[in-house]
Order: C-alpha cells, then sequence, then structure tokens
C-alpha cells in the first residue's frame, strides 16, 4: 500500500491568544495543573487555564480535537487513487493497532478527477469501522491520470477492559454524532465511578473498607461526594478547586440522568 506523509499524533489545544499549538492533553500537563504550577504557552508567555483549554475541544466539530479530549489519536496520509480502480487502506499496516477502536475516518480528495467511495459486502456496516477499507475511485469531474486522496483516521487503544473509560469513549463519540441524549447516561457513569473510586481509595486510609463503602453508598451519595466531600478533601490537600461552572455541570448532568 502506497502511502505518503504518514504521522500520528494527539491533536493539542491552540493557545486562544496567540493560535500557536501548544497546549497536549497529557499526564504532564494534567500534573502541572494539580501541583498548582502556571500553564504558559511558549510562544507568546500567555497565561492559560486548564479547565478552559479542554472545554475548547468541544466548540470545535472537528473530531480529530474532540476525541483528543479521551486520548483519541489522529494518523494522517496522502494516497493516490487512479479512477475505476480499487485501493486497500490496510489500517494496520500504517501503525493502528488490530484491536484498537476506530473512531472516524474522512477522505478528501486533493484534486479532480474521483471520489472515493467505500465498498462493502452484502451487508453494509454501520456501527462498526473494519481495520481493513477497500476504496473505489468513482469518477467525478475532469479525469486526471491519478488523484491524491487526504486521509484522516481518528481512533483510539482498545479500553473494553476499563468500563469507565469504554463510557467515557461512547459518551464523546454520541456528541461528535449530535446525539445528545446518547451521552447522558455514559458520561455520568463514567464520572460518577471515577469519583467513588477515588474517594474509596483515599477514605480507606483512615477508616476500614466495609465502613467506607456503606459511607458512600448510604451516607454521602454521589451528589454530597461531589458538592461536599471531594471539596473537603481538595482544600485539605491543598489540591486546586473543582471550579464551580464545572461542578454545576456536573449537577446539571446528574439532574438530566435522574
Amino acid at each position: 500500500m502506497e502511502h505518503n506523509f504518514l504521522h500520528t499524533e494527539v491533536y493539542k489545544t491552540p493557545c486562544p491568544k496567540c493560535k500557536a499549538y501548544s497546549f497536549p492533553i497529557s499526564k504532564e500537563n494534567m500534573s502541572n495543573y494539580f501541583l498548582g504550577k502556571e500553564i504558559v504557552c511558549k510562544k507568546c508567555d500567555t497565561k492559560q487555564d486548564w479547565w478552559s483549554l479542554l472545554l475548547r475541544h468541544f466548540d470545535w466539530e472537528v473530531p480529530s480535537y474532540l476525541f483528543a479530549i479521551v486520548g483519541g489519536f489522529t494518523t494522517s496520509l496522502m494516497i493516490k487513487m487512479k479512477v475505476n480502480e480499487m485501493f486497500t487502506l490496510d489500517l494496520e499496516k500504517i501503525g493502528i493497532p488490530n484491536n484498537a477502536k476506530i473512531l472516524q475516518i474522512n477522505y478528501t480528495p486533493n484534486g479532480k478527477g474521483l471520489l472515493p467511495i467505500e465498498i462493502h459486502g452484502n451487508v453494509p456496516f454501520r456501527h462498526y469501522i473494519p481495520n481493513k477499507i477497500n476504496l473505489f475511485g468513482m469518477p467525478f469531474g475532469e479525469a486526471t491520470e491519478e488523484t491524491p486522496i487526504a486521509i484522516q483516521i481518528c481512533w483510539i487503544h482498545n479500553s473494553s477492559n476499563n468500563e469507565i473509560s469504554e463510557n467515557l469513549i461512547n459518551s464523546v463519540e454520541a456528541f461528535s454524532l449530535r446525539k445528545y441524549n446518547s451521552c447522558i447516561i455514559p458520561s455520568n457513569v463514567s464520572v460518577e465511578s471515577t469519583l467513588g473510586t477515588i474517594l474509596s481509595d483515599y477514605l480507606n486510609k483512615y477508616a476500614g473498607k466495609e465502613r467506607v463503602e456503606d459511607f458512600l453508598s448510604s451516607g454521602a451519595t454521589y451528589s454530597h461526594q461531589l458538592n461536599v466531600v471531594l471539596q473537603l478533601i481538595s482544600n485539605y490537600e491543598k489540591f486546586p478547586k473543582l471550579p464551580d461552572q464545572i461542578r454545576g455541570a456536573l449537577n446539571e448532568l446528574r439532574g438530566l440522568r435522574n
């Protein structure tokens, strides 16, 4: 399979002021946020707010930015196709793991002559994108010998063994398709489960496991965990306080879930 300009990346957030792409959603930047270190644009020295940078990914209707929120990669490459001929796009051969979840693929002709059309068998794929795709060069416009096709593939490592991650990916995938009602349950489950796990691990240092489980399930339920316990622990550990707008949005999400 011939291709050019092959590379894989996690899309970075551009600086709101100078537009430099310099803020990846990385463990380093997340650690800097919790350690209270300033996030500064390396190009224009503008101080940035971590939450504002994250939320900007939802402002663009571009899957590469949106899926970066949950650790999604974007693999880009250029191929050449001929009219009325087949081209097999084998994702594993361009470095995408065979068990990866393919989230979205974009084909953009960089010239005249044809449109790339996905070919399927008797049963079209609807809710699953395979790792090997057959493309057909459908004649379109002025005839040319070859047409360059830019391809972008959004994908993420398999998270089938991680229910929290799977729910989060499903909610962002639904958001990208504008199926907003389908975002509610998986996104709330992922936040509620994550918060419960964090608080359980933290409180187990001070009380027995059974007492902590009873406290979190019967006493301090999710609303209390989010609005009281988390705030108390963040203050005690000198972690950044969850911004009111984010906490308020999570409360609204909980209401929609109910």
